[in-house]
Parts: structure tokens; C-alpha cells; sequence
């Protein structure tokens, strides 16, 4: 699979194609807009059977930040709009914790990854640098040429972006340590 893999990526190179993201390529900037919203933190919203979506609400600050689930039975959503004018089946607010760890499962996927000012705007008191810099799993995959940072960008070289899914659950495990340990868990509730 991972051969595969590496001849995608050469052919759709040498036909004037960029990587943007784990399985996404473009030419000439015409990279998903959409998609890209989801894999930079935007905001959306769900809207059908199942949809999920990840907004602020009008007039709230960025920090209180949903995550909204739809129904997902067709029949029982259309029953549930005509009924309610709605169809959301659970609304949860997001902890920074939350965007931060969405942040890190979909920036990372991306040839950019995740910058300092991104992560600011969710994070309360940490930085990239805070969180990992102790990280002995961070600097080994620095090190084997997986990841790279600079102090402001943290990010998935192109051996990195295709293993990302392994490297992603000791990042997010990194995290978690790091709000425990500094007991931030409790402070955004």
C-alpha cells in the first residue's frame, strides 16, 4: 500500500500537481476550499442526516466554540425539522482542549500543518512549544524526518504525511499530558 502510495505522489507530481493534504492534491491553487476550512479549524455547519458541524454562535467569543450532531435517520430528521425547525441531536461546547486536539487530528494532515497564531486562537495559556518541546516521542520523529517545527510551524514532512495516522495519537497524548499536568482540563468547562 505504501508503494502505491509513493506512486501516486511522483505521478501526480510530475504532472504539475502539489500535495496539500494526506490524499488531496491540486494545481495552480485550486485546492478544496472547502475542505480546507475543515482541516484549518473553521467553523461549519452540519446540515442533513448525520451532518456534524463546529461553529461559534452569533455573538459569542471564539472560545465557545459547538460541536452540533444531526440525526441521522433520514425519515426521523425530516420529522424532527418539520417538528422543531431543527434536527440536532446533540450540542456539545468544545473545551479548548477539544479545538486543540481537532487541531492537531486534521492541521497535521495538511502540507502546512499547524502555526503558532492558529493555535493561539483556541489555546488558553500554551504554545506549541510548551506542549511539545518535552516531548521525546515530538523529537524523535524530528529526528526520523517525520515531522518538522521551527518554533512557530509545526508539521508532517512528505514520509511524515504518509504515516501521519501513527504519529497523531502520541501528539494527542502529549497534549493531554501537558493540560493534566498544568491542570487546565477543569479551566474551560
Amino acid at each position: 500500500m505504501a508503494e502505491l502510495y509513493d506512486v501516486a505522489i511522483n505521478t501526480l507530481t510530475k504532472a504539475g500537481f502539489t500535495q496539500y493534504e494526506v490524499s488531496n492534491f491540486a494545481r495552480n491553487g485550486a485546492e478544496s476550499r472547502h475542505n480546507c476550512n475543515y482541516w484549518n479549524g473553521g467553523q461549519y455547519i452540519g446540515i442533513g442526516p448525520g451532518a456534524h458541524g463546529r461553529f461559534v454562535r452569533a455573538g459569542e467569543n471564539q472560545m465557545n466554540r459547538e460541536a452540533r450532531i444531526q440525526t441521522l435517520e433520514p425519515d426521523i430528521w425530516m420529522a424532527e425539522v418539520e417538528s422543531f425547525g431543527h434536527a440536532t441531536r446533540k450540542a456539545v461546547r468544545q473545551t479548548s482542549l477539544d479545538i486543540l486536539q481537532e487541531m492537531i487530528l486534521l492541521g497535521l494532515r495538511t502540507s502546512t500543518g499547524i502555526t503558532e497564531d492558529r493555535w493561539q486562537q483556541f489555546s488558553d495559556s500554551s504554545s506549541l512549544q510548551s506542549v511539545f518541546c518535552d516531548s521525546g516521542n515530538l523529537n524523535q520523529f524530528i529526528q526520523n524526518g517525520l515531522l518538522q517545527f521551527d518554533g512557530q510551524t509545526l508539521k508532517a514532512t512528505t514520509r511524515g504525511l504518509a504515516v501521519i495516522d501513527s504519529i497523531l495519537p502520541e501528539l494527542i497524548v502529549a497534549l493531554q499530558n501537558y493540560y493534566q499536568k498544568h491542570s487546565l482540563l477543569g479551566n474551560d468547562s
